[in-house]
């Protein structure tokens, strides 16, 4: 089974950027106290025009599924009232778990693997 990867990036107010940096040490406080087979975890922010973009890997499908029924709901639920999401980003082959929790996120575009090494 291989890794999945996902990206995404979140447009925000810039007087909200404080707060949602603070959901984002939270969220990355729980991976390293809760998660296994978190692979990266990272957040990257451009000033202007403000832009968030995240990426996340996992070691497996497995992985992100846990990692989803770990997640801080009300934190995630803060988050999603403070940013709007661009479409995401799926790296790899779903499970059709994976495809039915990934749907609350809105337009999800799935990529599925052709050659890698």
């Amino acid at each position: 089974m291989s890794s999945v990867f996902t990206a995404c990036t979140m447009t925000l107010d810039a007087s909200d950027l404080e707060e949602v940096e603070g959901i984002f040490n939270g969220f990355i406080k729980d991976v390293q106290e809760k998660d296994h087979g978190v692979l990266k975890y990272e957040y990257y922010v451009d000033e202007d025009p403000l832009l968030i973009h995240v990426f996340e890997e996992y070691e497996s499908p497995q992985a992100m599924l846990d990692h989803y029924k770990t997640l801080n709901v009300e934190a995630a639920g803060r988050l999603l009232q403070l940013v709007k999401l661009s479409p995401l980003h799926y790296y790899g082959d779903p499970t059709p778990e994976e495809r039915a929790t990934l749907e609350g996120f809105g337009t999800v575009l799935f990529h599925r693997p052709l050659a890698s090494i």
